[in-house]
């Protein structure tokens, strides 16, 4: 993935990036980019990384974890809980936390599956934050219902005194789905869309700006049809934020404030340069809708 053009282009967008540092965005790291993003050191409010990767064959050696939480504040998402044996089988996050140790996490991420057992589920979260030594903020797992179970998932920060991370492209593709699925789905397409982005953000609407620790955000192909997505994967990150997802991303700015904001690409990777990219405009519209990324920063401390 590497090549004299893509460092040539990474390294022309450099001094913009720079400028806009202070703001808390960060990119959500696959291993492809892995090295360039070390070679390259661009700048950036975080970086995050999925702990399944680290170790893998193919993923993020743990001589690069260190190498990498020495250079930006790192988040990490830890595997999800609750997709299958007992609810109270927390082994694999906490190996992950062990691995990681000495490290100095700015943000644990952990994904659940809502339709368990609550009580279950706060247990595991305690045991987890205890470990932590921190709050960790709390994402839906793979196959939730989005619009529905964030509402789940807030009851459930409020009870363990943790965070959510909201993922406003998940929201609108389960909404999109939803709209253009109803019986009195409007024909015209505009009208569909102004519809699914109304049920997002009542849902944004509804959760308190201290609720939420982290954004996550990506493109998804928004001229197909969704997938019945209940129960199946979530939105595929798999384009550029288009201008839809960046209205709505300027929504919740507008009412979150200063959220550190991860941008994700998932599938059918590009280069480097073009997360880069997407991360400087995050930058610009967090900086324009008044979000001060020293603040924003300090909501973690």
């Amino acid at each position: 993935m590497h090549s004299d053009t893509e460092t040539g282009k990474i390294r022309a967008m450099k001094a913009s990036t720079t400028l806009l540092a202070r703001q808390p965005v960060g990119l959500s790291l696959r291993a492809p980019h892995l090295r360039d993003l070390l070679s390259l050191a661009p700048a950036l409010g975080f970086v995050e990384v999925r702990a399944s990767d680290v170790g893998a064959l193919d993923g993020v050696p743990l001589a690069s974890l260190k190498e990498l939480a020495s250079r930006w504040p790192l988040a990490v998402q830890a595997s999800e809980i609750g997709v299958s044996g007992e609810i109270g089988l927390v082994e694999r996050p906490l190996d992950e936390l062990e691995r990681m140790a000495g490290l100095h996490l700015r943000r644990l991420s952990l994904p659940l599956a809502p339709e368990r057992d609550p009580g279950a589920l706060a247990a595991v979260v305690e045991v987890i934050q205890s470990q932590a030594g921190q709050p960790v903020l709390l994402e839906l797992g793979q196959h939730a219902d989005a619009l529905t179970d964030t509402l789940k998932l807030a009851d459930l920060a409020r009870q363990t005194r943790s965070r959510l991370t909201l993922e406003p492209d998940r929201l609108l593709a389960q909404a999109i789905h939803r709209v253009r699925s109803s019986p009195t789905a409007p024909a015209s397409d505009r009208l569909q869309w102004q519809r699914a982005t109304a049920l997002v953000l009542d849902a944004v609407w509804s959760l308190s700006p201290s609720m939420v620790g982290q954004i996550r955000v990506g493109g998804f192909r928004e001229t197909a049809l969704p997938q019945p997505i209940h129960r199946t994967s979530s939105a595929d990150r798999s384009q550029r934020i288009s201008p839809s997802g960046w209205a709505l991303l300027r929504q919740a700015l507008e009412h979150l404030g200063p959220v550190p904001t991860a941008v994700a690409w998932d599938s059918d990777l590009p280069g480097l340069a073009v997360l880069l990219d997407e991360v400087r405009l995050a930058s610009e519209l967090m900086a324009e809708v008044g979000a001060d990324g020293e603040e924003a920063l300090e909501l973690d401390d």
